[in-house]
């Protein structure tokens, strides 16, 4: 934390803050200034003083030059670091130019001594800080009162009675830049410590709802596990169908995606846990048909089908409490719609194309994959060749060609890794 004084060490942090707010204000006053500084030539011209080819020079040739440099510096990186003692010696330079024609023009004294006012307000207006405002007017009154002591005896009464204002508003600005700094130090630091004890109740929260969504994966999760449990045929195929999905979802291009409207990175995020939901409502089908050793009749099968629509109406259940909740979202998805072809010829809504859920496609193509290469009591494994033709020959007929395609990659990827 930064403590909260004026005269401690820079903190970088702190720096770049001010920078920011204030470069934008800074360009502006610095083109404001190159106007009104040079404007003054004109009532120059108009007070007819006597001296306009030097009084030309100060403004044309040294003050609006400089303000003109500090401008197009202050587009380059640089600019950051050096800001403070760029502006401070810009505004002693043009300090030192009034007092020089001041010096050279005695007469309207009243009229240069405004513009020392102008000079002190552009310390405000340029956000210069208040040691910076210190050290550039003690230059500045040093050569003021240098320069008036040796070439402004016979006006001293004028220079007396003018002094006292403009020592008056010296200290006046000298006292409203560190109020002003310091005022703007305890906001930073005020809206800092918010920050940060918003940081620290954030992360609470946040923990506190990874704690709830956790516990609601775990709880499903262990639904899906008990479901598969009563399949003892199929091992630990929700695992194996979770993972391959997270590799195809991983593999899919960000097209893909933006084709069926779905954001990549919370999908991702979703994908592997949401798919071992698929069969959760083989819970519901009776033990006799889900443990059947043989393929099912028509009877049987159409029994089993209903899977899809046991596993999602139980999700929907849940989703009345969590409607928010993604993965539950996804897990309704896939539950009803893993087993729809993109023909059309799927069950349980006959589906077609990209009318089918886009998780549950890709739930599709490793759900099958998985099958064929799972050795079942009515059928002998295929080999991981054999089952990637397979999947490629109805690629267009059950399966997303899109979907497809990442899935071969994944198996590129992975039997290149196997032969290294």
């Amino acid at each position: 934390m930064v403590k909260n004084t004026l005269f401690t060490s820079r903190n970088e942090a702190y720096e770049k803050f001010l920078y920011s707010e204030d470069l934008l204000l800074i360009r502006k006053m610095l083109v404001l200034s190159l106007v009104l500084y040079s404007g003054f030539g004109l009532v120059d011209r108009w007070i007819e003083v006597e001296n306009l080819a030097i009084f030309s020079m100060i403004r044309f040739y040294i003050v609006a030059p400089s303000t003109l440099v500090t401008l197009i510096l202050s587009y380059h990186k640089s600019f950051y670091s050096l800001h403070q003692f760029v502006l401070t010696t810009l505004y002693v330079i043009a300090g030192f130019g009034v007092i020089v024609m001041l010096v050279i023009e005695p007469e309207v004294y009243s009229y240069y001594g405004g513009l020392f006012l102008v000079i002190g307000y552009g310390y405000f207006l340029l956000k210069i800080r208040w040691q910076f405002v210190t050290i550039g007017t003690v230059i500045i009154m040093i050569f003021y009162f240098a320069l008036t002591y040796l070439y402004l005896k016979d006006y001293i009464n004028t220079v007396l009675i003018f002094s006292i204002f403009y020592i008056a508003q010296i200290f006046i600005s000298l006292f409203g830049s560190y109020t002003f700094s310091k005022y703007r130090l305890d906001s930073y630091l005020h809206e800092k410590n918010l920050k940060g004890d918003n940081v620290i109740l954030e992360k609470q929260n946040y923990q506190n709802l990874k704690d709830i969504e956790n516990s609601n994966y775990i709880t499903i999760y262990s639904l899906a596990k008990l479901a598969e449990s009563r399949d003892k045929f199929t091992g630990d195929h929700i695992d194996r169908v979770g993972h391959l999905c997270l590799k195809v979802a991983q593999e899919l291009h960000s097209s893909v995606y933006t084709k069926n409207n779905c954001y990549k990175d919370e999908f991702i995020q979703s994908i592997e846990l949401a798919s071992t939901l698929h069969d959760i409502g083989k819970i519901m089908i009776p033990e006799n048909i889900l443990m059947k050793p043989g393929k099912f009749n028509d009877e049987e099968f159409e029994i089993m089908k209903k899977h899809s629509i046991f596993g999602s109406n139980t999700l929907r259940e849940i989703q009345n409490k969590y409607s928010k909740n993604d993965f539950i979202n996804m897990g309704i998805d896939i539950c009803e719609s893993h087993h729809e072809n993109w023909d059309g010829s799927g069950y349980p809504r006959k589906l077609k194309g990209t009318d089918i859920p886009f998780s549950a496609r890709i739930v599709a193509v490793v759900d099958v994959y998985d099958a064929l290469i799972s050795k079942r009591p009515y059928k002998k494994a295929w080999s991981e060749e054999e089952s990637i033709r397979e999947i490629n020959k109805l690629k267009g007929i059950k399966f997303d060609k899109d979907v497809v395609e990442a899935f071969n990659k994944c198996y590129r990827t992975h039997k290149q890794r196997v032969v290294n």
